[in-house]
Parts: C-alpha cells; structure tokens; sequence
C-alpha cells in the first residue's frame, strides 16, 4: 500500500522544517569562530600527526626495500640472511624484526629466538592473517597491517610485508619487517592535542595505537585518514562543541514534534518493508538451497553449471581450468561400512578439499563420490599444484570412524581451456576421459588432458 502524505501534513512539515532553519542558522552564526577554530586545530594536527606517520613508516619501507634488493643480490641465500638483516635493524631503530617467507611460510627470522619463533607458520593458512596476506599479495606493492597481536609472542606491532615475485611474475614469497607499537605510540604524543590514532587491519577490529583523550565516552569527533601502505589509519580528535541551553531545548521541542509525526509514517511504511524483507529471504534461502548441496554444503552441480556457461560464455581470452575428482573405491566403503560412513567421508573429503585450494578457486560436488574443481584464470602448472595439494593432503589423512581408520585416494583429471576458443562440452569430455585415465592406471594421480 502506497502511503500519501495529506496537503495539510505538508504544510505542517514544511512550517516545522521553515522554522527548524531558523534557528540553525542562529546557531551557525554563533558557532562559526568555533568551527573556525577547530578547522585550524585539525589541519595543524593533521599535518603534524601525518608527518610523524610518513617520516616513521618511509623509514620502513626504504629499509626494507633496500634488505629486499641486497637479499636479491645474493639469490636470496640463507646465508646471507642474518647479516644482513643485522644491518638494517642496526640502521634502523623502527624495525624490531626481519622475517623471510618463502611462498607464505616464514623459515628465517632476524633476531632469532628458541622460544615464541615465528619461524614454521604458514601466512596462506593462518585466519588471522589471510585477507591482509591476500591484500598485499593481489596489489604486488607494501602493506602495512597493525597494530596486530603476534602470534609467536602475542605482542601488539605492525607488520610491513613486501610480496616477492619470480621471473615469471609469480608469488614466490615474502620479505617481512615488524616494529612495536610502543616505538610508533612514543612519537606520536602532541601535548597539545586530544586525540587518538587506529591502524589498519583487513582481518580483524582497528586495534588504538595511540589515545589521550580525556572524556573516553565522548563522540563528537573530527576524523580524518592518514595514508600508509596499502591501508590508512584512523585518526579522531575531540570536537569543541558550542552549547546554548534555551535553544537546544526549543530545537529538541520542534525535533520531537516532527518524530511525533514521522513516527507514524514511518511505522506504516515499516510494515510494507518488512514484508518485503520476507519475501525477498525467503528467495534468497530458496535460491541458496537450489545452488547448495546438502550432505557436503559446498556448491551442487546445478550451481556449477551455471558458472560453467558464464565463463564460456565470455568474450575476453583467459585460460581457466577445470579438473575432475573422484574417489577411488568409494563403492567398497560404502558396503564394507555403511552408508553413514561414506557421507561422512564425502563431507571430510569436501573440508579437505576447500583447506587445500585457493580462495578464488570453486569446488563443488557434480554427483555421488564425484566432485568438480574450476580454477579461475590458471593455466595448467598453477592447475596442477593446486590438484598435487589435494592428492597429497587426501592421501595422508587418516578417516576416523569408531576408532578405526580409514584410508582413501582420489583420482583426477584435469584440464585447461581458453574461452571463446573452447567449446564447453569438448572441455568437459576431455577432463571426463582424463579422470578415467587416471582411474584406469593406478588411481590416486593426475592426469592432464
């Protein structure tokens, strides 16, 4: 039902918005030195807070920049690795460590300890970590992520990463400089300020890096961003705020009034947009449990399907690809025992799965012990690390049912096409025999179409 707003409710808004204008136009007089100075004490602030950021944070990055290229140099030897990290946190003071990571797993530190090591933790897998890892990756440039607690010793700092790449312009790894939170919250105390600052952090709350505000429950602010790598912080300042009694309690008056009013509209608009909300989740859930396969809760064939055309249905030359898995002897599981155990193994064999592929990557289940992989905009190398991942990782896990255990195998196939030079069911002919092949001469391999 359409709501229509009568001549005489108008009128009466338009009187009460008339002389809601008024009086702020009162107020704007009366507070515009005030403005005015609070407009001198953020740019004031703002330069001197950005400056201490920029001055801190480009000592980073040049010195970690310059670790990078000799480390280069050197082919990034082990060796190497200690010397020279020596060397640039003797240079500077910012840097509290010196991390290298090849392909996302941190095997060299600098200084090194026995004891809460981040050496052996694996950034491509750690939830706390993935979105910024992923940030810094995609945009092949610094990232600066913190304040952050470290997983080896739980201490705040922030993390500056720099993704390396390979000849090929291939992720290889990272080189990586953390610096204590004390060391940026020292230089950033202006006593003549109120104000905090917050870092940035893709994968979790912004944690305060600095804050000497003395109402903690006030909320007028002025904020503005300060640029660092990749990512801004957050910096609020307490607001000088004018304050006239009288008219604040006329201006509340008339505020109630007009809610008076609008609440009424409002609650009957309210009804329709609740309805509307219904319908419109209920399709949603609709849609999702069309798209959705239920034992195992990943994408189902139909949803695949779908995503299948769209790709050749593209215009633009990518090469994706697409594989094939199947599990072996899942026939003999089910009647040695039950099916109970074997949709456990497909729901166990599904999370093994999706822990081993990449997050632009889609698996989904095509039917029975079958299930179907696209890989989107990757040729068949990078397609078949990712499978060599998920051979490896099905074949070492142990399936535990009632104490006892179970061991299985897939056998895949795989294979890469370019749309619009491809048709889509000489593709998925094509990685259909591949699995075959693969089931067909041992099992538990690849085999590339």
């Amino acid at each position: 039902m359409k709501f229509k707003i009568t001549p005489s409710s108008l009128a009466i808004i338009i009187s009460l918005v008339l002389t809601l204008v008024a009086i702020e136009l009162f107020f704007l007089s009366e507070k515009k030195q005030f403005d005015l100075q609070n407009n001198k004490n953020n740019l004031a602030l703002e330069q001197c807070v950005s400056k201490i950021i920029n001055n801190e944070i480009n000592d980073m990055v040049v010195s970690l920049k310059t670790f990078n290229t000799l480390f280069k140099l050197n082919n990034y030897d082990p060796v190497k690795f200690e010397s020279l990290a020596e060397e640039v946190i003797t240079a500077n003071k910012t840097i509290s460590e010196l991390q290298f990571a090849p392909q996302g797993i941190i095997k060299m530190t600098y200084p090194h300890s026995l004891v809460n090591s981040a050496v052996g933790h694996n950034l491509n897998r750690l939830k706390k970590r993935k979105l910024g890892v992923s940030l810094s990756i995609e945009s092949r440039t610094f990232t600066l992520i913190g304040p952050v607690k470290l997983i080896q010793n739980n201490k705040l700092a922030f993390i500056l990463r720099l993704p390396i790449f390979d000849e090929k312009l291939n992720f290889s790894g990272f080189i990586i400089a953390t610096s204590s939170i004390d060391k940026f919250s020292k230089k950033l105390q202006i006593k003549d300020f109120l104000y905090k600052v917050e870092g940035f952090n893709p994968d979790g709350e912004m944690l305060t890096i600095f804050d000497n505000h003395t109402d903690k429950f006030g909320d007028l602010v002025n904020v503005f961003n300060v640029a660092v790598p990749n990512g801004q912080w957050i910096v609020s300042m307490e607001r000088v705020v004018y304050n006239s009694y009288k008219l604040n309690i006329i201006r509340g008056i008339l505020y109630v009034i007009i809610g008076i009013f609008l609440f009424y509209i409002y609650k009957r608009e309210r009804d329709i947009a609740f309805k509307n909300i219904q319908i419109v989740d209920a399709n949603h859930v609709l849609r999702q449990v069309s798209f959705t396969d239920e034992l195992t809760n990943i994408p189902n064939r139909r949803y695949m399907n779908k995503k299948i055309k769209q790709i050749f249905s593209s215009n633009i030359a990518l090469t994706h690809s697409i594989a094939f898995l199947d599990i072996d002897h899942f026939k003999t599981v089910n009647d040695t025992y039950g099916h109970d155990v074997g949709d456990a193994v497909l729901k166990s064999f599904a999370d093994i799965c999706l822990s081993n592929i990449r997050s632009s990557d889609v698996l989904a289940r095509w039917g029975g012990e079958e299930f179907i992989l696209f890989m989107d905009k990757t040729g068949k190398d990078n397609a078949e690390e990712v499978c060599l991942r998920i051979l490896s990782a099905i074949e070492q896990h142990p399936f535990l049912f009632n104490s006892q255990v179970i061991r299985i195998t897939t056998s895949i196939g795989l294979a890469s096409f370019t749309p619009p030079f491809s048709q889509i069911e000489v593709v998925l002919k094509e990685v259909d025999e591949a699995l075959y092949y693969s089931k067909n001469n041992g099992r538990n391999r690849i085999t590339i179409a």
